[in-house]
């Protein structure tokens, strides 16, 4: 098995002060001096890396979708009971839903759907997130749950994440009182009982 080249050891080194950066000013906001600086390397080093700002963003969606299923993994991984894998998904959520910046970077993304790279980046991000979703409440569910009812909730969620979300931009709700919205509307989508 080779070994990582220095150029992707560099990148996965500065990608989460990059991510961090369009979660802190937006995409057009963001200059490649501004990353630079950031990142405490010179704008070529950063060329060297990336052709360019927006493949450091779509970079950056990548990784906080990978963040979010990593850490979700990571939470499940010792719970051999499928029912408490989801409620143990849904508490962390509650609870931390606005910490990785997930959502701040995708809203930002959804900002630029008019570049068809962008769009087909959301696209396939969101998809491999509903997917996520899917597998999670599959292995929480009940086998009287068929196929499209699993899918519409895992939309569902992704719906109640998003809001969820603009909730806490916009300081909408207290955030003990938007932790039990969500846990509450996020057990009913999955089948349990708030």
């Amino acid at each position: 098995m080779s070994r990582p080249s220095q150029a992707e050891q560099q990148r996965k080194k500065l990608l989460p002060i990059v991510c961090q950066t369009f979660r802190d000013l937006g995409y057009r906001r963001t200059t490649t001096a501004e990353l630079a600086q950031r990142c405490g390397v010179r704008v070529n080093i950063l060329y060297r890396l990336w052709p360019d700002k927006k493949a450091m963003f779509l970079a950056a969606i990548h990784d906080v979708f990978e963040s979010r299923a990593e850490k979700w993994g990571e939470l499940v991984a010792d719970l051999p009971d499928s029912a408490r894998r989801v409620e143990q998904l849904i508490a962390y959520e509650s609870q931390h839903q606005s910490e990785l910046g997930f959502y701040r970077v995708i809203f930002t993304a959804l900002a630029e759907t008019d570049d068809d790279e962008m769009r087909e980046t959301l696209i396939e991000m969101y998809r491999q997130f509903h997917k996520l979703v899917v597998q999670q409440i599959s292995t929480g569910r009940e086998s009287r749950v068929n196929g499209p009812a699993v899918s519409d909730a895992a939309w569902g969620l992704i719906g109640l994440a998003t809001i969820s979300n603009i909730i806490v931009e916009l300081s909408l709700l207290g955030p003990r009182q938007r932790e039990k919205m969500f846990a509450s509307v996020a057990q009913s989508l999955v089948g349990g009982h708030p």
